[in-house]
């Protein structure tokens, strides 16, 4: 038995909470003006980037229970209907690659990517909590690299959006920039999402900085929860929902600690199969010789 639903020629994970329905429901959704989308492969750090641009664009208000958030916001999970009634700033996200998803230039989408060494584990790990099952490593690292996973090959995946990197409307992040210096990070989107929110920081130091505390990974992993219905129907517990560690470490460089030396090394042939040359390629180049 398959373990993904395939939607449009792209693998998808085959668990309850991702209906056929809302998942081409939203890749035919239009965007409206103004609204503010993050798009990323999984575990890349979009739900870091999310509550930065919550804080951004609340003062440093707004802060909400990680699976209320999850629930409202995330468009495979939740579909059109849902995304069409929110209000206010709408701020919703999605692991589509560029060109799955229908555009609006007037609308602002941020990319977020990671070097593919801790992409990797930390997505393994993930999945092990999703599917409720111990996942056989090696077998996992074979389809992260083939595409033969959910959201199938990411190194395409980053090359889709990659190729459209001068658009106005369109800001590429990178989680390991972002992570080694959160403040200069968190301006720069700012002034991607408008002057008036890169004002209301770089004059009021108190809100940055606070900014820069509620979106740390340690305030993050203390104060939001991800639970998500069971995938097993003949799960027998008293509680109905599985609680996701969806926060585990954070850091750069986690990778290498569980990565072979083959398993590295088979995973950059694969980035210059694909990326050779874009400035993500040797942005990661560089970052590994500085290890």
């Amino acid at each position: 038995m398959s373990r993904f639903q395939v939607i449009k020629g792209i693998q998808f994970p085959k668990v309850p909470w991702f209906q056929k329905k809302n998942i081409e429901g939203t890749i035919e959704y239009v965007p409206k003006n103004g609204d503010i989308i993050i798009a990323s492969y999984p575990k890349t750090g979009a739900t870091w980037l999310q509550y930065i641009l919550l804080q951004i664009t609340s003062k440093g208000d707004y802060f909400p229970p990680f699976t209320d958030l999850h629930k409202a916001t995330f468009m495979e999970m939740v579909g059109p209907d849902v995304i069409e009634r929110l209000e206010g700033v709408r701020i919703y996200k999605h692991h589509y690659r560029y060109n799955m998803v229908k555009k609006n230039p007037n609308s602002k989408v941020l990319y977020i990517y990671r070097n593919p060494e801790d992409t990797f584990v930390s997505y393994f790990h993930f999945m092990e909590n999703v599917r409720e099952e111990k996942l056989n490593f090696d077998e996992f690292f074979e389809g992260f690299l083939s595409g033969n996973i959910e959201y199938e090959n990411y190194f395409e995946h980053i090359l889709s959006y990659l190729n459209h990197k001068d658009d106005d409307n369109l800001l590429l992040i990178s989680y390991e920039k972002l992570h080694s210096n959160p403040r200069k990070g968190i301006l720069r989107i700012a002034k991607f999402l408008g002057e008036e929110y890169y004002q209301n920081l770089y004059s009021d130091e108190s809100l940055l900085n606070k900014i820069v505390k509620n979106t740390s990974f340690d305030y993050m992993k203390k104060n939001l929860k991800l639970e998500l219905p069971h995938n097993n129907p003949e799960y027998r517990s008293g509680n109905s929902a599985n609680t996701v560690n969806y926060f585990r470490k954070g850091v750069v460089g986690d990778g290498k600690n569980l990565l072979s030396a083959e398993h590295m090394k088979r995973l950059r042939e694969k980035l210059a199969d694909i990326l050779k040359d874009t400035l993500i390629h040797k942005e990661w180049i560089k970052e590994w010789n500085n290890f």
